[in-house]
């Protein structure tokens, strides 16, 4: 969205620059545990960094160095920050190496989502997931997506899109056109923002 299309649709909703931020929850999350100001000794690492990066962390770890569908096939982003190559299910990290590790829009892509929470509560003493809610699912829809996640009771379940987690007939074709609009995207993170309708979330 360019700088005059924002002016434009911000004139018309009432939003806060931490709306249109995809890290706002994992920032927050992370400012609590380690607070404002992290010494040098504290170390965070995200998980299947990708072309977008946690910004506090200072470690990263991806599978994949050249464009893949799963994200997008946008390219790698470092960031100039030290980069290790492996699995989200086996970290070549030591016990609890990590105070804080993220892991966004990751868990409904991979064949092992268990695997994952165990090893990031292996390498990290704290934690931030997250991942699409069962709406964002229906409304919007990537193929690349293997389970719908849900939480209950601070706990996560998943379950698979192969064996009807969700109804036959979903909408991507419609809400990915509709994303697109500055318009709607605005919305959708006013709507997320308060009602998190479209984001799940998990913290250790």
């Amino acid at each position: 969205m360019s700088q005059n299309e924002q002016n434009r649709v911000s004139q018309r909703f009432p939003i806060r620059e931490s709306e249109l931020d995809r890290f706002k929850l994992g920032k927050q999350q992370f400012h609590q545990t380690i607070g404002f100001n992290p010494t040098d000794s504290v170390l965070c690492l995200d998980i299947a960094c990708g072309s977008n990066p946690f910004p506090k962390a200072n470690v990263l770890c991806d599978l994949n160095v050249k464009p893949v569908p799963d994200r997008n096939m946008r390219n790698l982003v470092t960031s100039g920050k030290p980069f290790v190559m492996c699995s989200c299910t086996a970290l070549p990290f030591r016990d609890k190496t990590f105070d804080f590790v993220t892991s966004y829009y990751l868990i409904e892509h991979i064949e092992n989502p268990g695997g994952l929470v165990r090893e990031l509560k292996r390498v990290a003493k704290h934690g931030y997931i997250q991942s699409p809610s069962w709406l964002n699912e229906l409304l919007y829809g990537e193929k690349v997506h293997l389970w719908v996640i849900f939480k209950n009771k601070d706990k996560l379940y998943v379950k698979s899109l192969k064996k009807g987690a969700l109804p036959p007939f979903r909408f991507g074709f419609f809400f990915h056109r509709l994303y697109n609009q500055p318009s709607w995207k605005i919305i959708h993170a006013i709507l997320d923002e308060k009602f998190h309708l479209f984001t799940i979330t998990y913290t250790f």
